[in-house]
């Protein structure tokens, strides 16, 4: 019986990871998995060592506070994973937390591969060395990384990003409408603060107070709110009881859904950027932090965007607004220019269709053909 040791550490790799466990389901018999994992993983078999909500921690500050309790958990981690002898550990982003599980397993001749690399090209460059010593292989999700490993000859596979492959070249808008029961709304807007209760924290008041100002604008709008727990849930329904008059619907979970019936999305920068882009969806992107996240993370800072469709593309595609820049005021003038260009709507739309293409492979088979070796 194979045995698959996995880890993911908030709900974007849960995804990644379950899409990647129901292939590999379909080819063999009766995996055990073992690791850490949220509800999807879980969905997929994975007996989870414990509550992955520990690792989703946000900041530099924040993770100081907790960096006792994440250690320990780590070692306790570590030290189960050893006993249970997997055939190959599989560590879905989460690099900070990650790494040292898979530089004591690599030391206990477990195969070691890590699928989602960290942003080496936008900041803290100097760990791909740490990497080449800390795993066996890397799968790559964006084609611009393979350069940079193969330069240090780290064994890397650009496996596209799994998203690409989930979601149509051509989406279907009405489909996630019906589904989320929506009728004839004139302008549907999707405010996406995060799946951590800090991003949660730190975005939501801006945009509801953003929403209020696009209301004036325009009246009949409804803004469509997902939350991925029930923490962020009820954290939500007390922030909206403050905001009477705007007409918004909570949503748990269909957050895909609610990007795709959107007309426009208000998004905290990550990977909801470029899911709104593989859907075609306009966005403006934000981002708030603590000082002290955010000095350091200006200084480390090696490239001039945020949100990973301008990354990608190598350009300001997409409205960036960023901590004092992003205030309600800012924010709402910016997306309702955003809206009312037609011209620059239609560019858009190509821009995204090209990087969806560029994105498509078939990942889960790539990445399995490299671990099949060493499933027993």
């Amino acid at each position: 019986m194979p045995k698959v040791a996995i880890l993911a550490g908030e709900p974007s790799g849960d995804l990644i990871a379950s899409h990647l466990m129901a292939d590999l389901n379909k080819q063999y018999k009766n995996i055990q998995y073992i690791g850490v994992g949220g509800p999807l993983m879980k969905s997929k078999g994975l007996n989870s060592f414990f509550d992955y909500a520990h690792l989703s921690v946000r900041g530099y500050f924040e993770v100081f506070r907790n960096i006792i309790k994440l250690r320990q958990l780590q070692k306790n981690l570590i030290d189960f994973l050893i006993s249970e002898k997997p055939d190959v550990f599989i560590g879905i982003d989460a690099p900070d937390f990650n790494f040292a599980i898979e530089r004591a397993l690599k030391a206990k001749k477990v195969r070691v591969f890590h699928y989602i690399s960290p942003s080496v090209w936008a900041w803290r460059k100097n760990r791909i060395f740490q990497m080449k010593k800390d795993m066996h292989h890397l799968f790559s999700i964006f084609p611009h990384e393979l350069p940079i490993f193969k330069k240090i000859r780290l064994p890397v596979t650009y496996v596209g990003h799994p998203l690409a492959s989930k979601i149509p070249l051509k989406p279907d808008a009405m489909l996630s409408r019906k589904l989320l029961n929506i009728s004839k709304v004139s302008k549907i807007i999707a405010l996406l603060p995060g799946s951590r209760m800090g991003e949660v924290r730190w975005h939501l008041d801006t945009m509801l107070k953003t929403a209020q100002l696009m209301h004036k604008s325009l009246p009949e709008c409804l803004f469509l709110l997902p939350v991925n727990n029930q923490a962020n849930y009820g954290y939500a329904l007390s922030q909206l009881r403050n905001y009477h008059a705007l007409n918004v619907r909570l949503i748990i979970g269909h957050s895909h859904d609610v990007i795709n019936a959107s007309d426009i999305c208000l998004l905290a920068s990550g990977t909801a950027s470029l899911e709104a882009a593989l859907y075609k969806k306009p966005m403006v992107v934000m981002y708030k932090t603590s000082w002290f996240s955010w000095l350091i993370l200006k200084r480390m800072h090696l490239i001039p965007f945020v949100g990973l469709p301008n990354i990608l593309l190598g350009k300001l595609l997409v409205p960036e607004l960023l901590q004092y820049e992003a205030s309600p005021k800012k924010l709402a003038q910016k997306l309702l220019a955003v809206c009312s260009d037609k011209k620059y709507l239609n560019n858009l739309s190509g821009e995204f269709k090209k990087l969806h293409l560029s994105l498509k492979k078939n990942t889960s088979q790539l990445i399995i053909d490299q671990l099949n070796r060493y499933l027993k």
